[in-house]
């Protein structure tokens, strides 16, 4: 009789155990912060690659919808700074029970160009001995929103604090006389202000 009650509660807990982790529910904050690095390539006049890096905010309107604003800078031969920004439309296909759980979404959204270059100081001599010097200053364009992009990928949870990122992406520049193809491979890291959580469903 001594050893009934404690084999009772032992298969309880093995019963109770998977449901109790089926009724965990996988919990977004509303902000998360992250950066990515990638490839971006264009199919057109030229086929051409070039690494980029930058930043992306993630604001979760749900735990399955997300608005999300990103802004990649190319890494060219010459010192200046040129790029791309995105506003996209962020939907996961699932609400996984853990946030070790793979999280496929797709994208769909709308972005620019920019450029921002620094002119360094110029000297010029006259032919009477007099120095005209033209002071260093920068120069930078933002585009108006002319870029059409759908993509898709996979996020999956390294800590409570951190998650992986990869995606890829194609878009088309609407008022380009080229009409050329381009698309992005993108790996990054997304951190959840406050953490991911898990919620009891009661």
């Amino acid at each position: 009789m001594e050893l009934i009650l404690p084999l009772r509660m032992v298969l309880l807990a093995l019963l109770l155990g998977p449901t109790v982790a089926e009724a965990q529910t996988f919990l977004v904050p509303r902000v998360e912060v992250g950066g990515h690095v990638g490839w971006i390539g264009a199919i057109g006049a030229c086929f051409c690659t070039l690494p980029m890096l930058g930043p992306r905010l993630t604001v979760n309107l749900s735990q399955q919808n997300a608005l999300e604003i990103a802004v990649e800078t190319l890494i060219p031969e010459r010192p200046a700074a040129y790029g791309l920004y995105f506003v996209q439309y962020k939907r996961a296909t699932r609400s996984p029970s853990h946030w070790t759980a793979i999280r496929p979404f797709y994208t769909v959204g709308t972005g620019g160009y920019y450029n921002h270059d620094r002119i360094p100081e110029r000297r010029e001599t006259r032919p009477d001995g007099a120095v005209i010097v033209y002071p260093a200053h920068s120069t930078g364009e933002v585009s108006r929103l002319n870029i059409a992009s759908v993509g898709g990928g996979i996020e999956r949870g390294l800590s409570r604090y951190a998650s992986l990122r990869l995606e890829g992406s194609g878009f088309v520049i609407l008022d380009s006389d080229d009409g050329y193809f381009a698309y992005r491979v993108l790996a990054g890291v997304s951190v959840p202000i406050g953490g991911y959580r898990a919620s009891t469903i009661k």
